[in-house]
């Protein structure tokens, strides 16, 4: 460029851009794309789980007054006004065989809307999204936890910690969910 003579500034211009065009090496080419799944991530006791996101409408704090309901089995913690819809409370834990949950700062309640089916059900603690790259998923391992067993679809494993997918329409599915009265 030195060499030529220079007859404008916007020939000069151009003949930069082609320069800088030739001399480009460009970007990597990514030839495989990986899925990313993202769900939801919380806890129930020591085990943590994750859900799709899809699966959850909204995260609410947890309120300890909810409307008591007679004659329903002793997870159901009651009913809850959600933006003037009534919900019924399920302590998670305490439906799927394990120990009830105790109400803290940490406990949180996971709105769910499954085939017309809206709950809260009560988890100890939601960690937050999380991302994780759809082929490290595990469908084959079996979950360790025998009364999350019937509701796992898949392992996930990331800095020596087990998520077990939980399904929650299967969860909505299952009788024991469906039969809450006494």
């Amino acid at each position: 460029m030195a060499n030529t003579l220079i007859e404008s500034p916007f020939q000069w211009l151009q003949d930069i851009e082609r320069l800088t065009k030739q001399r480009a090496k460009g970007l990597p080419r990514q030839l495989n794309v990986e899925k990313i799944w993202r769900g939801i991530g919380f806890r129930l006791g020591k085990t943590y789980l994750v859900t799709l996101m899809q699966e959850i409408r909204e995260i609410l704090p947890c309120r300890d007054r909810l409307a008591r309901v007679p004659g329903a089995k002793s997870w159901v913690k009651g009913l809850a006004n959600i933006r003037g819809s009534l919900l019924p409370v399920i302590d998670l834990n305490d439906c799927l065989g394990g120990e009830g949950i105790t109400i803290n700062n940490h406990t949180r309640m996971l709105i769910i809307n499954q085939a017309g089916f809206t709950a809260g059900l009560l988890v100890d603690e939601v960690i937050g999204i999380k991302a994780f790259l759809e082929h490290d998923k595990d469908p084959n391992t079996p979950c360790n936890v025998a009364r999350i067993a019937p509701f796992a679809n898949g392992l996930f494993t990331y800095d020596k910690i087990t998520w077990t997918v939980f399904d929650i329409e299967k969860l909505v599915q299952n009788d024991l969910f469906l039969k809450a009265a006494l």
